[in-house]
This record gives C-alpha cells, sequence and structure tokens, in this order.
C-alpha cells in the first residue's frame, strides 16, 4: 500500500512526464537536472566524455531544453566543475542562475573527478565557464567537507541544499539561497545526516545480480522531505554472464528532515521501455500552468540507432490528490500533424489521466486524410509520450467492409495508422475511443 508523505508524493504512485528522449548535444549520459519554470526552460548537466576520459576529468556540457517542445535550445561548457551530482536553478527576470559543484577537484581512486565546491552563475548559450577563473569569494565548501558536494534548491521555500562528505558520510546542510548568493552562507536549521546502512542495496526481485552497493544518482529537498535518487546496477563484475548495458534497478527513498528517520523506499517503475533506462538527476518545480509543485526525477537512455550516445527523459510524482479518483497528470494538448493530415470537426488532441493506479493516454478528435499505406499521421507532444508501444483500434471510413484501423503511438511519439492499402485508402479517423493504458 502506497504511502503519501507531506508533500503529497506518494513514491509508489503515478508518474507524468515532462520531456522524453532529447538527444543531448554530446555523447555521454546525463547528470543532473532543473528548471525554470518562469522563463521555460529544463537544464541538464552531462559529462563532456566518458568519466575517466584522459585530459577531459572533470569538464562538463550544460544543456539548455525547451520543457514544451523537447528542443534543445542551447548550451555550456564548464571546464574542472565536477560530475554533476546535482544542480538548482533560480530564474531572476528572463535570465537563469545555476547552482552546480566546481573545482578545485577531486579525484577518486578510479579517476572520477568531483567538484568540492558550490557555485553560481548565470547560464550563457555557447558560453565556456573554467572554474579555475571563479574568484574564490563566489565559491563555496562546507565546512569539514572531504570530497565531491553537489547543491539543490527548493523553490518552495528558497533555501538552497549542499550535500558534502564529512566524517565518512553525507550531509546535508541548507541555506537560504538569496543570502548565499551574495556571499553569506549561514546554515538554516539543522544538519541532515544521512543513517548508516542505507547505501545497501534491498533485496528485490530482479532478472540478474545486483551490485552489493548502491550508486548515489541524485537528491532534492522539498520542505521538510529529503528525496534520495539510487541506482543498483546489474553485477557483471562479480556474474560475468550478466548481458552487459542492461538498466538494474532505481530507487527513489524519502527521509523526514528533523528526525533523520526513513518515510519510504520504492522500486521506480516509470520510463521503464527504455532501451538504457539508467537513473540521472533529481529536482523540484511548481508547474506554471497548474501551480502544482513536482518531484521531478530523470533517466538517461541510448539514443535509438546508436551504440554510446545518450538521451534524456524527466519524469514527475504529482502532489495533487486525485479528483473522484482520477488523476489528470497532462491536459489536454494538440497533436503535430503529418504533411498531408488534416484536422477534422475537432482538432486531434491527447491528454493523460490515471484511475485506480494506472495511467492511461487518451486521444481525441478526427482528422482527414489519403492514407494508401501504413504511414505516420501525427507527432505526440514529449509529455504524452509512451515508452512502450501504445494501440487500440479505431473506426476509420467504411470502404468494402474494413471500417477500422489501427493506430499505434512509439517512443518517440509518433502516431501511426496501420490498415491502408492501394485500393482501401483510409479518407479519415476517429481517435475519440482512444483510451489505452500507457503505463
Amino acid at each position: 500500500m502506497g504511502f503519501t508523505d507531506a508533500n503529497g508524493v506518494d513514491l509508489s504512485g503515478v508518474t507524468g512526464r515532462l520531456i522524453q528522449t532529447v538527444d543531448l548535444v554530446q555523447g555521454p549520459a546525463p547528470q543532473a537536472i532543473a528548471t525554470d519554470t518562469v522563463n521555460g526552460h529544463v537544464f541538464v548537466l552531462q559529462l563532456e566524455s566518458s568519466a575517466t576520459a584522459p585530459g577531459d576529468s572533470g569538464n562538463m556540457y550544460l544543456n539548455r531544453i525547451n520543457r514544451t517542445t523537447g528542443a534543445v535550445t542551447g548550451s555550456m561548457r564548464l571546464k574542472g566543475f565536477g560530475h554533476g551530482l546535482s544542480m538548482g536553478c533560480q530564474p531572476v527576470g528572463a535570465d537563469s542562475y545555476l547552482w552546480t559543484e566546481c573545482g578545485p577537484l577531486h579525484i577518486t581512486s578510479t579517476g572520477v573527478a568531483f567538484g568540492k565546491s558550490v557555485t553560481r552563475f548565470k547560464f550563457t548559450d555557447g558560453g565556456v565557464l573554467d572554474a579555475t577563473t571563479i574568484p574564490q569569494a563566489q565559491k563555496f565548501t562546507a565546512p569539514g567537507s572531504t570530497a565531491g558536494t553537489g547543491p539543490s534548491f527548493d523553490p518552495t521555500t528558497g533555501l538552497l541544499t549542499v550535500m558534502y562528505h564529512k566524517d565518512g558520510k553525507r550531509h546535508f546542510t541548507r541555506y537560504d539561497a538569496n543570502l548565499a548568493a551574495a556571499g553569506t552562507w549561514t546554515p538554516v536549521g539543522t544538519t541532515f545526516v544521512m543513517p548508516a546502512g542505507e547505501d545497501v542495496t534491498p533485496s528485490v526481485p530482479s532478472p540478474y545480480p545486483l551490485e552489493k552497493t548502491l550508486t548515489s544518482q541524485g537528491y532534492q529537498t522539498l520542505g521538510g522531505v529529503l528525496y534520495a535518487y539510487h541506482w543498483a546496477p546489474y553485477d557483471t563484475k562479480n556474474y560475468p554472464d550478466t548481458p552487459s548495458g542492461f538498466p538494474g534497478v532505481t530507487f527513489m527513498t524519502s527521509y523526514d528532515w528533523e528526525s533523520g528517520q526513513r518515510l519510504d523506499r520504492q522500486v521506480v517503475t516509470a520510463a521503464d521501455g527504455l532501451e538504457r533506462r539508467e537513473p540521472e538527476g533529481v529536482a523540484v518545480e511548481i508547474d506554471p500552468a497548474t501551480q502544482e509543485t513536482r518531484l521531478l526525477f530523470g533517466f538517461s537512455n541510448t539514443v535509438p540507432g546508436t551504440t554510446g550516445s545518450r538521451d534524456v527523459t524527466v519524469c514527475w510524482y504529482p502532489t495533487k490528490p486525485a479528483v473522484d479518483g482520477v488523476k489528470v497528470l497532462s491536459d489536454w494538448v494538440d497533436l503535430t500533424l503529418a504533411s498531408g493530415v488534416t484536422a477534422g470537426t475537432e482538432r486531434p488532441r491527447g491528454r493523460l489521466v490515471a484511475l485506480a493506479g494506472t495511467t492511461y493516454l487518451q486521444l481525441r478528435g478526427t482528422l482527414t486524410c489519403s492514407l494508401t499505406a501504413d504511414s505516420k499521421i501525427a507527432t505526440l507532444p514529449h509529455r504524452i509520450r509512451p515508452t512502450r508501444l501504445a494501440r487500440q483500434n479505431v473506426p476509420r471510413n467504411n470502404n468494402t467492409g474494413r471500417c477500422v484501423c489501427r493506430v499505434e503511438a512509439n517512443i518517440r511519439g509518433e502516431l501511426w495508422a496501420y490498415g491502408a492499402y492501394t485500393d482501401n485508402a483510409i479518407t479519415w479517423i476517429d481517435l475519440d475511443g482512444v483510451s489505452v493504458a500507457w503505463r
């Protein structure tokens, strides 16, 4: 049975989608995520090359993505910043200011670089920022920190949280973000210390053995709750017969900030159809359309048709309760029609709703066309694209007794119609009855 915390988050509950399978400016995996809902951006940190590439250790790219269309609208290069443990974003007018880790670097025994300080900077499209040129007054290292660090921002409280390692444990301290930006770092409230043993991989069903220690993939505070995002990869080292490149198991855990007690831990099942489903980044935003607070979490995926390039998918947990048993995860939004396809009396639209723990993709509207073969008829917006093929039979024009065709939505958001032939063209399609399990 699900547990709903003080924020309204149920880690075992339904999830929505912000963007899906957006190709990044470089090949390696994404790391941290953040959003600027005022100016309509999603920011994604990404390593410049593989984590241990000689000469590139600690270099990252910062991707800027349109949060509505999923289009990459800009990027920055960050030299000597670290690994991208976590990130926060503060909009200031038309500008976006990012909180990230930065050098000097802590290099692990395996050659992975993490930033030892925290800094704030304005996003500049095409800009290059070198950590060695940032004045020391604009960097902050938590007292007693011995390794890598990382910030996150809670827009509901205006507090910046800094994670750091001290005495062999992860510590989390909150600061007023605006005061910190001005150089005043005075802790707010108590420091949260991660309890011992929380990085031990739980015993859960898995097709292959898991690594015994969880890998941290990010964290986020929301009010009085700390959320920790973890990954248990398949143990290919000790079990060499395990197929490589498989996703492992993802966990989200919540903690009460004041008591330090674990509230809940759940296996994350969202976006389970991605080819390489690796958890990357967690954040909080306030949806500009509904004012709902959302807990965001990201996944890396292999770009279809490539062997190593990665894209990013960002999902979210809702916080508002269901109304009459229904949660609207994405309200009606227009589909983009393919060339040669036009809207009928009611324009084609789609939405996501959750009922009794199942999420449904619903479509409505009619379209006119002249299809003589299986064809793409529309593209779904990012927020309603499935990560597994969704299909349903729908009415079409009656031609010699053929009055039904099949429509399918795929991972790239393409909506296809099947069943047209040169001697039996499809001239119109009715989408009103589409209500298919999306997840």
